[in-house]
């Protein structure tokens, strides 16, 4: 499987962790989990079932945490 994963802050900076691979590596990944969402649904007289009259699903927030690979790295 290939992928893509370009990091990019509030100021518009771009880290294309693609290429660094052998640098960093995926240490906890958050924010995966189904998001929290409201169905609502009204009940008619004389008929089966229910009807959809709205949904609606929050946002969710992923975060990546990412550790640096090699030895001596405090240095």
């Amino acid at each position: 499987m290939y992928f893509s994963l370009v990091l990019e802050n509030e100021n518009g900076e771009r880290l294309d962790m693609t290429t660094t691979a052998n640098q960093y590596m995926t240490s906890k990944i958050e924010g995966l989990n189904p998001p929290a969402g409201t169905i609502s649904t009204s009940s008619y007289a004389g008929m089966n079932g229910s009807y959809l009259n709205n949904a609606f699903i929050e946002k969710r927030n992923v975060v990546i945490s990412f550790a640096m690979r090699g030895i001596g790295i405090e240095k």
